[in-house]
């Protein structure tokens, strides 16, 4: 099977309901779609987004949307996948002009880049029942940021926040209203739900 036909019945599998198809989607144009994304984040977004970061949004996005998805072929949906990140990046922008912000005078907000998510991928891997290591690399990042975005909303959150963020327990604990006990035992089975979905990515490792 060439390369072209895969991807082609990735894309039939993933609008069939397949997330594993789908997942292997997003990584493979990960790089492709971050290159978009950086290109628009500029002026007042500039350094306070993180592309990787608004790609895990965007993926989101795509997961609730790809049973709508009715092209045909990977032109249509690369083209598909760039309106989605679009949007994304319009919504951001609306968002930064609405509460008329200063920007000079602003504190960064904290975002997740991409060596964020190399680590992330690195405490995952560690205790993983598979022997081979995700290829490092753009597909890499794309394949954590998809299943995270798999995640569910509590397990999502504190592994954005923990993880991605790299903030302490305490103030996870404290943004999730939270025990501290209660957020490292959260962030224990959220790292599980990951290593599951990422244990099943097959096509994105090789032997150690």
């Amino acid at each position: 099977m060439s390369q072209q036909q895969q991807l082609e019945h990735w894309i039939t599998a993933a609008r069939g309901g397949d997330r594993l198809a789908l997942t292997k989607l997003l990584a493979v144009h990960h790089a492709l779609m971050r290159t978009r994304a950086t290109r628009q984040l500029v002026g007042e977004l500039q350094g306070r987004f993180d592309p990787d970061d608004v790609l895990q949004e965007a993926y989101l996005d795509v997961i609730r949307q790809i049973s709508t998805f009715r092209g045909d072929g990977v032109g249509p949906f690369v083209s598909w996948l760039g309106r989605i990140v679009d949007h994304k990046i319009i919504d951001i922008r609306r968002g930064a002009h609405a509460h008329k912000r200063d920007i000079k005078r602003e504190q960064p907000v904290a975002v997740a880049e991409s060596q964020s998510y190399l680590d992330l991928l690195d405490v995952v891997q560690q205790e993983s029942d598979t022997p081979s290591r995700v290829i490092r690399g753009q597909e890499a990042i794309g394949a954590i940021a998809a299943c995270v975005s798999e995640l569910s909303d509590a397990h999502r959150e504190v592994i954005e926040l923990r993880f991605l963020q790299g903030l302490p327990l305490a103030k996870v604990a404290a943004r999730m209203n939270r025990s501290e006990a209660a957020v490292a035992a959260l962030c224990q089975r959220a790292l599980r739900e990951l290593r599951i979905h990422m244990d099943r990515r097959g096509e994105f490792t090789r032997g150690g």
